[in-house]
Order: structure tokens, then C-alpha cells, then sequence
């Protein structure tokens, strides 16, 4: 039995792609949806597609934040009997047959504990920073199982006891939250491969470079709570800060750069702007943590 856990927030819109991506899934699964809170129609939508599915768990929340909706919906599939748990997000669509080959690839592969599920980006926006996203997102689809260490791709079908071994998703931490498991349990010596035979599409939507430095900016903002509560946090951001990551320098890639400079260079400027705000942040979170009080009693 696997267990899907999905967090979604005010996505009633493209929603209906993913439930009904799921639901063509000829393995046996059960499937938990926590809602975070959302202020549209994303729960309504999401009853109507499954009222009639009881491979179906809604559970709508009060606004959190996502790792605690995360937290919700694999606390609920961890007290019934599954063997796999997959972590998805409200925006991917699953390829055909995507739940049996993860598992077939697990049975025959016992040693490795868990897989990163390539996902292609897409969007039916064109402007901009939108192609320059979606160009940056695939720049992560290389034709290798080898997940390098300095990897920020989070491993989402899990074998319910090395999820356990990872020591799972920390809802406190907020930013890059799903990538820490990942990180710990293949530092403990874990194997975690990507499946290169399978993949979900990943619609992002419309983005903007505005709303895409703010949403970063609280993630940086947060994110000294990730770095104090794993070991090694700060040493472990840094490998993987945005130039350091070295799948952008794998050859599939650099052609993909000739291919399209302009695109290339949206995303250097991308993360160069990025890097500012992120340096911003924790500059200002450091000294703002160690300056001395002030004001009167």
C-alpha cells in the first residue's frame, strides 16, 4: 500500500490535474490531502472530485504553514498500514503508471531507500521570468540515478522505514523543509537514487520576479531556524547555495545554455538577486540576534 501526503493551498484552479492524475493510478494507494487553510474553493473542489473515492482523505486546516499541513496528512497515513509514503504538492501531475514503476524499482533495488521523482516544469504563462523558471527548474532533469550530495532535490517516494530513518519533515523549520530529510538520510549513509524512468509534470503557474524575491525573502527569513536545528546547517546551506550546485554545470546542461543564452542569463541574474536577498537576510538576522537589548524597563 502506498501513501500519498499532498499539501495544497488555495489552488481550486489546477487542482483537478493532480486529483485526477492520482486517480488513474492502477497501484493500490491511499491518498491524504491537507488543505492549509485555503480562502478559495480549493476544498470544495477537492470533495466534489472524491466524494465518491474513498482512496481519498481531505483534511482541511487552519492557515499554517505548508510543512505543518505536510506534517498533518503523513501523521494521519503513518497510523494505517502503508509501506511507501510519497510527498507531493497540489501543483504536480503524475505521469501514467507512476506509483507501480516507483515500487517495482524499490523491490528490485532493496538497498536503495528512497527516489527523487524528476519533474518537468511547465506553464501556460510566457512571460519572462516564467520561461526563466520554468527553464531553471528543468535544468534539474539530467539522465542520472546518482544523486550527488551537494543535491538540493528532495526525495519523495520513500520506503516508509528510511522516511522514518530520515528522521522526516520538521514543520519548524518552514524553508527548505523537504530537502532536510534527504539530506540527513543520505549523510547517514542511505541510498536515495532518482528515477530516471518516471516523472511528474510541474505547473508553475505565473511567476514574476517581484513575487518571486518575496516569496524567497521569508524562506531566507526563516531560514536560520532550519540551519540551527540540523547539525552542520550552515556548512550543509552553503555546499548548496544557488552557483555551488554542480547539476548546473553538468553537460546536459551547458548545452541547454547554448541553446538558450538569453534564458541562461535570466537565470544567473536570477540567482544572483537571490544571493542578495539571502545574504540580506541572514546578515541582518545574525547581528539583529546578537545586538545588545535596548529601551527602558
Amino acid at each position: 500500500m502506498i501513501g500519498i501526503a499532498m499539501s495544497t493551498y488555495c489552488n481550486a484552479e489546477i487542482i483537478n490535474e493532480t486529483i485526477e492524475s492520482i486517480q488513474r493510478q492502477t497501484a493500490a494507494f491511499v491518498c491524504v490531502i491537507a488543505d492549509d487553510g485555503s480562502t478559495d474553493h480549493t476544498v470544495d473542489v477537492m470533495r466534489q472530485l472524491t466524494k465518491d473515492d474513498d482512496r481519498f482523505i481531505i483534511l482541511p486546516l487552519p492557515h499554517g504553514e505548508r510543512g505543518i499541513a505536510r506534517k498533518e496528512a503523513i501523521g494521519k497515513l503513518k497510523s494505517l498500514p502503508i509501506d511507501f509514503l510519497y510527498v507531493i504538492d497540489s501543483d504536480m501531475v503524475l505521469s501514467e503508471g507512476l506509483l507501480t514503476s516507483c515500487v517495482l524499482y524499490l523491490q528490485h533495488n532493496e538497498d536503495v531507500g528512497a527516489l527523487v521523482i524528476p519533474e518537468q516544469a511547465y506553464s501556460t504563462y510566457d512571460n519572462f521570468f516564467t520561461k526563466v523558471k520554468v527553464f531553471e527548474r528543468n535544468l534539474f532533469q539530467i539522465p542520472e540515478e546518482q544523486i550527488d550530495r551537494r543535491s538540493i532535490e528532495a526525495a519523495r517516494f520513500w520506503r516508509i522505514e528510511a522516511y522514518e530513518a530520515s528522521g522526516g519533515i520538521n514543520p519548524t523549520q518552514i524553508s527548505f523543509e523537504e530537502t532536510q530529510p534527504t539530506i540527513r538520510y543520505v549523510q547517514s549513509g542511505g541510498a536515495i537514487r532518482r528515477a530516471t524512468f518516471t516523472s511528474v509534470k510541474h505547473n508553475e503557474k505565473q511567476v514574476t520576479l517581484h513575487n518571486l524575491l518575496e516569496k524567497k525573502r521569508y524562506y531566507f527569513q526563516v531560514m536560520p531556524q532550519t540551519l540551527e536545528t540540523e547539525e552542520g546547517g550552515f556548512r550543509k546551506a552553503i555546499s548548496r547555495w544557488y552557483f555551488f550546485r554542480p547539476v548546473l554545470y553538468h553537460s546536459a546542461n551547458l548545452k541547454k545554455y547554448r541553446r538558450h543564452p538569453i534564458l541562461a542569463i535570466g537565470v544567473a541574474y536570477m540567482y544572483v538577486r537571490l544571493t542578495w536577498v539571502g545574504v540580506y537576510q541572514l546578515i541582518t538576522h545574525k547581528f539583529g540576534k546578537n545586538a545588545p537589548a535596548t529601551g527602558t524597563k
